[in-house]
């Protein structure tokens, strides 16, 4: 290769970098402590107590509270009241079943499977503009506990901890959603 041919090629080399870099500038993609769903400038977010429409008492508490969890874990957002919000988000728990998964040679159970699905709105609060809509989005936890035959504690604390768990990763995928549009 000749002397010439080196220039020839470090100058294509470098032209080729700056419209790539050129390129990359101009396509509008940015890096921003939130995702496209959430309106730049927000930086409050309430949830409103999510509506229980299944059998199951309390789920509906279980669930908010996880969701309240996962974005004051986050930190992007700040969760205030609803009067002092920039956006409101607002569920309602769709879906409850409890299904034995497992049994005992005695035929006890031995595992509990717990399914919850939500639907969940984002909202502008000012506007009202809807943000996001979502519907069906579920999570299902199998809740594994040494059987004592007829000691009922132990099934309960089960279900509990089924609850948590399902309801935790529910807010996962909210707070995924909201925050980083998927």
């Amino acid at each position: 290769m000749r002397i010439a041919d080196c220039g020839l090629l470090n100058r294509f080399i470098a032209t080729s970098v700056l419209i790539l870099c050129l390129f990359l500038t101009s396509c509008g993609y940015s890096f921003t402590p939130v995702g496209g769903i959430v309106p730049q400038g927000a930086k409050t977010i309430a949830v409103a107590v999510f509506l229980n429409g299944t059998y199951e008492p309390f789920v509906d508490t279980e669930v908010t509270k996880a969701v309240v969890d996962e974005f004051l874990t986050d930190g992007r957002l700040k969760v205030v009241s609803l009067e002092g919000a920039d956006l409101i988000l607002r569920g309602k728990v769709t879906k409850f079943e409890l299904s034995a998964v497992s049994y005992t040679a005695g035929s006890h159970v031995q595992q509990y499977r717990i399914a919850l699905s939500v639907e969940f709105s984002l909202e502008e609060a000012k506007s009202r503009r809807l943000l996001l809509q979502e519907k069906g989005l579920g999570s299902a936890f199998v809740s594994s506990y040494t059987v004592t035959i007829g000691d009922i504690t132990s099934t309960k604390t089960a279900k509990e901890t089924a609850i948590k768990s399902a309801s935790r990763d529910i807010a996962s995928s909210i707070r995924s959603r909201v925050l980083e549009g998927f």
